[in-house]
């Protein structure tokens, strides 16, 4: 009896080691798969937005003050993001696109830890990274890469996943299976307002997303815990509000020392309703463009959300599915209300949440197929019994294929990499102009200005801001005129005055902006009374300066 006593606890400790052997192995080729998505997009070109994002990241390297001496329509966080990048990999597409894989991987990391509590089969958490960033990686094209409405993805998820935590029973010895502890559940409220001012320092928009989370953990404590009112407001609204104003106060004084308080105060507060009333609103057709890059992109998770939502709600739907729930529904109301943008690349915030309702999904179904499927490989009963061998072999027969999706996606994206790097000989330059063709227009538009004959001086784009670091031209503006239809009146007649005032020798309308000549006629009309056409391509128009 005791030979078949050791002879089985040998066997159940040679069993473990290989379920956690093949745990591991999940995780790990998990990451490398996410790694080798995000390092295919390393090297791509940017699309128009980045490329102003980029531009502003050199004049504020070379001291220009946010807002003053350049002047952007996006909140501080995402010129951070930007010129950190810069400085710390180079003033290169490269160096953008390796602090975004950085951040991401972290974010991978985190998801893959904290998720697995939520899974029956936790392994499968190692998915969550390629179901929502990863599915970003092989669909996003150079429009699309680096937006905040990805990048905003990581503080909120902690933001909503920190809420969560100071839910939990406390675990110290002595204490109640439902006692709270007090002061854990104050850092992790502290810490969630720290996360949401991240994200909304961003975007000021995204504040209800996190305002929705703590209102849905509120619930929860009184609720389930009967916290009272005077509790709520001092373990929860109190740290959270402290979390908030703490990186907003320093965002305030940095712009307070540097003399630009003001120029902050007026684009966050004073522009963006004015700008509503004067833009032209977007077209019903760009809804629908946007709609379609969502669910084509998403098709393969899709069916797997309606199973989470399914499930979860034949019986009460776990506090991680309800924050996520929040999250898509106030996200798909944003999205609707800036009826003024509706760009594909706005989606990109319902990316993360439906990824992970997605797994949550697989979950489900691999757990009920699970319970009459035993695959031969062990004589367990139940799902997840003492092997996970048959439980892991069952999961992936669900999660395999989605993620399987991204395949094609990554092999397009590394071929033209590679074939134009390295096979064609081409570089760098050869694969951006090959995979943004508006990279060699713009460029061999702007060639001339770096020919002897062309006369000195700033110039000034109505269209792409990559004609700057093309040209090596400066912009005579503190704007560098890509959005200049979502500038105001007052915006417009300071560009005028501005190439008044320093005789700008060369304008340039880049040919996606002709509409400058019908919704901008005073514009329109400086440029011919004081400018000649002089040359004209696929790039644009481009205008010289009157004797």
């Amino acid at each position: 009896m005791e030979q078949v006593s050791n002879t089985t606890d040998a066997g159940s400790e040679q069993s473990a080691s290989n379920s956690r052997l093949l745990e591991a192995g999940w995780y790990v080729i998990g990451f490398l798969a996410f790694l080798a998505l995000g390092i295919a997009n390393l090297f791509y070109p940017f699309g128009d937005d980045q490329a102003v994002l980029f531009f502003a990241a050199k004049e504020l390297d070379q001291g220009a003050r946010l807002y003053v001496e350049y002047w952007g329509n996006k909140q501080p966080g995402l010129y951070a993001f930007y010129l950190l990048a810069c400085q710390l990999f180079g003033f290169t597409e490269f160096g953008v696109h390796l602090l975004e894989l950085i951040w991401f991987a972290v974010f991978a990391v985190i998801l893959m830890v904290t998720l697995r509590p939520y899974f029956q089969a936790r392994w499968l958490s190692a998915v969550v990274p390629l179901a929502t960033i990863g599915v970003y990686y092989a669909t996003a094209l150079e429009d699309e890469l680096t937006q905040l409405e990805i990048l905003v993805a990581f503080p909120l998820y902690l933001t909503a996943w920190s809420a969560l935590q100071a839910l939990e029973p406390s675990k110290r010895e002595g204490t109640s299976e439902n006692e709270i502890s007090g002061k854990r559940m104050v850092l992790l409220f502290f810490f969630s307002g720290l996360t949401a001012a991240v994200a909304t320092l961003f975007k000021l928009l995204l504040a209800p997303i996190a305002v929705a989370f703590w209102l849905i953990a509120s619930f929860y404590l009184l609720r389930e815990h009967k916290v009272s009112l005077i509790g709520l407001l001092l373990r929860v609204w109190t740290p959270v509000a402290v979390g908030v104003v703490l990186p907003f106060c320093a965002v305030v004084f940095w712009f307070w020392q540097h003399s630009a308080l003001q120029e902050l105060f007026w684009t966050s507060f004073i522009y963006p309703p004015e700008a509503l009333f004067t833009s032209p609103p977007a077209s019903k057709t760009r809804l629908v463009t946007a709609a379609a890059f969502m669910l084509t992109n998403l098709a393969p998770w899709l069916l797997f959300v309606v199973v989470a939502i399914v499930a979860c709600f034949r019986k009460q739907a776990p506090r991680m599915v309800t924050l996520l729930l929040a999250w898509i529904l106030l996200a798909g109301g944003l999205f609707l209300i800036q009826r003024f943008s509706w760009w594909p690349y706005h989606t990109l915030l319902l990316f993360t949440p439906l990824g992970i309702l997605a797994v949550f999904g697989i979950d489900k179904v691999a757990a009920y197929v699970g319970r009459f499927v035993d695959f031969g490989l062990s004589q367990r009963s139940g799902w997840l019994g003492r092997t996970a061998i048959p439980a892991m072999v069952c999961t992936a027969l669900f999660a395999i294929p989605p993620t399987a999706s991204l395949t094609g996606p990554f092999l397009a994206k590394a071929r033209v990499l590679i074939s134009e790097t390295m096979m064609a000989g081409g570089g760098l330059m050869a694969y951006h102009w090959k995979v943004n063709p508006n990279y060699k227009r713009i460029f061999e538009s702007g060639r001339f200005l770096t020919e002897p004959g062309a006369r000195p001086g700033p110039i000034y784009s109505f269209g792409s801001a990559m004609i700057y670091p093309f040209t090596g031209r400066d912009s005579a503006h503190k704007t560098a005129g890509f959005s200049w239809e979502f500038y105001v009146p007052s915006q417009i007649r300071d560009i005028l005055a501005s190439l008044e005032e320093k005789q700008v020798p060369y304008v340039f309308v880049e040919r996606a902006s002709f509409r400058l000549f019908r919704r901008r006629p005073e514009a329109a009309a400086y440029l011919t009374a004081n400018y000649k056409r002089i040359k004209k391509d696929d790039g644009g128009v481009w205008y010289e300066r009157l004797p």
